[in-house]
């Protein structure tokens, strides 16, 4: 199953090559089978293409219908393995086709097949034809099929190239905008370190634009002794025969600005790749926090640095001189816990707390205690280390002795210091906000000297949007209240340039709670502002793809559960015809492999409920050891085929009946089985089944797959329970296999709340173990809801069946004449609109993807009408996709419910019934 799996993959690949899967390609070729069936006197033609012993019928006239089928099972071979042109005039007699059309009712008894190849091979295509009578076609006729053959591989050469320049040219666009977003400077240098292309981030990083660039030499903008420092850099990773190496320059922009940048050089075929980052903030604040470290160990104050849960990391010896705290003391604990000493301090704190859990900065007098009790009053300046996720990392406290008199001087003395030596801005202002002092970063931030602002409120004097105003009038109210506030706000600078600053005021109040000074620390958050944009923007383009992929999804869920509808449908109503004894079993095991393969396909094209953990286990009846029965014997050809056996052995004190997911538990053990057959050649393969221990309310029991087959090296055991890998690196192409059968088998069992291991030698064999914990099964319980429908009721009502798919409707008219219905068939929307205008149907199946007009648009237009019939005539969707957001249209589109396909004969009565009861 894996390997034909692949197989259809590869042939599908293919195919897309040539946009076969485009609607629109059949018009590039209906024409052309019409052609051919006439050239041919022959009413059914069909194209299809081969990959290795695939055929896909993807375009057909008559009653050829579109399918997937192995090369070895089909006519087609005999044309494939042909130089080109082959007719069968008999079929019917013809002794190579005995074997092939032995009991398969083939109705045709002449064929014609013509092989064409496509202008780089990459596609090998079958023209067919087919009637019922036998014929021999002229010389004449087989010219004028060969001259359409070459028709169709100039339309397939075309469409072919048409996508690649679509393709190509998407490209281009994608990466030219890619190279221009870049805030890093990348570049492409000729072997003498000329310019050959340049990103538009020269502008901002070089001071010169993209064009201007061309030509000139890269050293031109590093630094002379710098230069040798590259040299030595670049001829080092040459010598060593390193393909890239990376270094730390300075350079001189156009304008004058000197700038860090970290260089990663890259070169090929004399061509160097260099993409340089901006690291000149970074290498002020290393020298910026050097100094601080410095300054901090020397001033008479405390300093005190706590983590981002509040708890002390590190103090200076003035702390401990002030405290009598050393780190040792106090190092895990939270500082207001260690200090406080009266209520109003237990008060001060709990507030200093929730600023800081609001990500501001807080200033706080209080009365605290030292280690040797002692009560000492302390002035606390908090300031909160934002990550770059904007979450608080540490916490920077100055601790300030004002016990005596001049606490007021040494607190602003000390903010004085500090703020001289960021290289955050620092803006001191009076108790009306008018500034008093501004530090050297804030001059160099904003280009605003202290002249030109002392004795002015800060927010007057930049410009900004009007509609910061009220932001900036509710923080001026927030100060006059002595609330410390924290804003963000863009505004100009004094050249006009766009900013974006983070101001954290705190309010600095004297003993009598009185407001003195305010303190303001401004930070440059543009970087961070418009990486907030961009991620919006990004989550805007993820919800696109989203929906695109739930596109997909339905479109890939419609193609394949069209034909399946077609098998379980058949299945269904042969399980319910008058059966042969020897027809029996063969019927079971179909119809449990076609139920079990569209339980496997719903959730294979929804892969990725598993990868964000939202599948959920069913909770149903299951017997372990009819399962393991009926998983063994859809094998038996299978097992025949190797030459191999296959034994299963079942603990009979598991109980009978547990509660589990059979579909999840069928898939855990088809893919370990299947693993095993493949790589067993000679010997057996082993299913053991033992109750491990029996609870209250869980039974658990252990499994094991034994197989006699390569086996697996000990270094591997973890590896191949990774996603599309295998044991060894010629495994595929020598057994076949994608490699995600056990990745896909290990996330199954651990939903199960169990875990899979693995036991193997090379050359003797393997076996995986795993255990699962089922829910007991309660005999008295009531299963009335679990159990089949039974269909007793002979309905007495008249039904429109509406559906572009003729196997559809042959299959839903079979059934529903089986409950008693009265069915009418319709192929489209227009001929349902035209047969309801009789009034006299009791009920609607509509198919919801139609060509001409789709089901929605088919009811909308029947409950426009405002006609008490329509607006009242149920009408129940058929679709083979159903996604999140389909069933809320379903509904919005005036559908009363719907009914997946494939379905099940139980499932359609008891919806037909609740609606015709009404």
């Amino acid at each position: 199953m894996e390997e034909t799996y692949q197989q259809t993959n590869h042939a599908i690949a293919n195919m897309s090559l040539y946009d076969l899967f485009n609607e629109n390609s059949e018009k590039d070729f209906m024409s052309l089978l019409k052609l051919a069936c006439y050239v041919g006197e022959c009413k059914n033609a069909a194209i299809s293409f081969v990959k290795d012993n695939l055929q896909v019928i993807r375009y057909t006239k008559g009653d050829i219908e579109p399918i997937v089928l192995k090369l070895s099972d089909s006519i087609c071979k005999y044309t494939v393995n042909s130089e080109g042109f082959i007719q069968i005039p008999h079929l019917q007699t013809d002794k190579r086709l005995k074997d092939l059309l032995n009991g398969n009712n083939f109705p045709f008894n002449f064929y014609a097949g013509l092989k064409f190849i496509t202008a780089d091979g990459d596609l090998i295509g079958i023209l067919c034809l087919l009637d019922h009578t036998s014929k021999t076609l002229s010389s004449n006729q087989i010219e004028g099929l060969e001259d359409i053959s070459n028709q169709i591989v100039n339309i397939l050469n075309l469409r072919k190239k048409n996508l690649e320049g679509i393709v190509n040219k998407e490209e281009k666009e994608e990466f030219k905008i890619l190279f221009n977003s870049s805030p890093d400077l990348i570049c492409v240098l000729d072997e003498n370190q000329r310019i050959l292309n340049i990103n538009d981030a020269s502008d901002n990083i070089l001071g010169i634009s993209p064009s201007e660039s061309l030509g000139l030499n890269i050293s031109k903008f590093i630094f002379p002794e710098d230069r040798i420092t590259v040299l030595k850099s670049a001829n080092e990773a040459l010598l060593n025969k390193q393909k890239n190496f990376e270094v730390e320059t300075r350079i001189l922009s156009k304008c004058g600005e000197t700038k860090w940048i970290s260089w990663n050089a890259v070169t090929k075929n004399r061509i160097w790749f260099i993409i340089g980052r901006e690291i000149t903030k970074q290498k002020q604040l290393i020298k910026s926090l050097n100094q601080l470290s410095t300054v901090a160990s020397k001033i008479n104050n405390g300093v005190v640095i706590s983590n981002g849960d509040n708890e002390v990391v590190w103090v200076n010896e003035a702390f401990t001189k002030i405290t009598g705290y050393n780190l040792e003391n106090i190092a895990g604990q939270k500082l207001g816990d260690i200090i406080s000493e009266s209520e109003n301090s237990h008060a001060s704190v709990e507030e200093a707390r929730r600023a800081t859990r609001n990500k501001q900065s807080f200033s706080v007098e209080l009365l605290a205690k030292r280690k040797d009790g002692k009560p000492i009053w302390l002035s606390i300046f908090n300031t909160i280390i934002l990550n770059d996720k904007d979450e608080i990392e540490s916490l920077i406290e100055i601790v300030v002795d004002i016990t005596e008199r001049k606490q007021s001087e040494e607190e602003l003395e000390l903010l004085s210091l500090v703020a001289s030596k960021t290289e955050i801005g620092v803006c001191i202002s009076d108790e009306n906000g008018k500034v008093n002092w501004i530090n050297d970063s804030l001059i160099r931030l904003l280009g605003y000297k202290l002249n030109e602002v002392e004795g002015k409120r800060f927010g007057d004097v930049v410009k900004r949007d009007d509609k910061n105003l009220q932001i900036l009038n509710e923080a001026r109210e927030n100060a006059l209240k002595l609330i410390p506030f924290n804003l963000e706000i863009k505004v100009y600078k004094k050249d006009g340039s766009e900013i974006w600053l983070s101001i954290f005021n705190t309010p600095i109040r004297d003993e009598k709670q009185k407001t003195v000074k305010q303190i303001e620390i401004i930070s440059d958050i543009t970087q961070k502002k418009r990486a907030e944009f961009q991620l919006i923007e990004a989550k805007e383009q993820a919800i696109q793809l989203s929906k695109a992929k739930e596109m997909f999804l339905s479109v890939m869920s419609h193609e394949i559960r069209t034909p399946l509808n077609a098998i379980i449908g058949l299945t269904n109503i042969l399980s319910d015809d008058e059966q042969l004894e020897v027809q029996k079993q063969s019927i079971k095991l179909l119809k449990f492999s076609s139920d079990n393969l569209l339980a496997l396909i719903n959730d294979i094209l929804d892969f990725s409920k598993i990868e964000v953990g939202k599948m959920e286990l069913e909770n149903k009846r299951l017997s372990i050891d009819e399962l393991i029965k009926d998983v063994s014997d859809s094998l038996t050809f299978k097992i025949k085929e190797k030459g191999i056996a296959l034994k299963y052995k079942v603990d009979s004190n598991i109980p009978s009946l547990v509660r589990g997911d059979k579909t999840r538990l069928y898939q855990i053990l088809i893919n370990l089985i299947n693993n095993a057959i493949k790589f067993t050649e000679t010997g057996f393969v082993e299913i053991i089944v033992n109750l491990l221990n029996i609870d209250k309310d869980y039974t658990r029991v252990k499994f094991q797959v034994i197989d006699t087959g390569i086996g697996i090296p000990e270094d591997k055991f973890d590896y191949i329970f990774e996603s599309f890998t295998q044991a060894a690196s010629n495994t595929a192409r020598k057994y076949g296999g994608s490699g995600l059968g056990l990745s896909i088998t290990k996330r199954l069992i651990e939903l199960y709340n169990g875990s899979i291991n693995v036991k193997s030698k090379l050359g003797e064999g393997t076996t995986f173990e795993f255990d699962l914990r089922f829910n007991n099964f309660v005999e008295k319980e009531n299963v009335k809801m679990e159990e089949k429908i039974q269909i007793t009721e002979n309905l007495k009502a008249k039904v429109l069946v509406v559906d572009d798919n003729e196997i559809n409707r042959l299959l839903a008219k079979r059934v529903l004449s089986k409950f008693g219905l009265e069915v009418i068939c319709a192929d489209g929307g227009y001929e349902a609109i035209e047969l309801l205008q009789s009034k006299d149907f009791d009920l609607v199946l509509m198919d919801v993807h139609m060509p001409d007009l789709s089901g929605y648009e088919t009811v909308k237009k029947l409950r426009e009408t405002n006609d008490d019939y329509f607006n009242n005539l149920p009408i129940i969707a058929l679709t083979a996709s159903i996604l999140k957001d389909d069933i809320g249209e379903i509904n919005e589109n005036g559908m009363v419910d719907y009914q997946l396909k494939p379905f099940k004969p139980e499932e359609l009565f008891a919806k037909i019934v609740k609606y015709i009861k009404k």
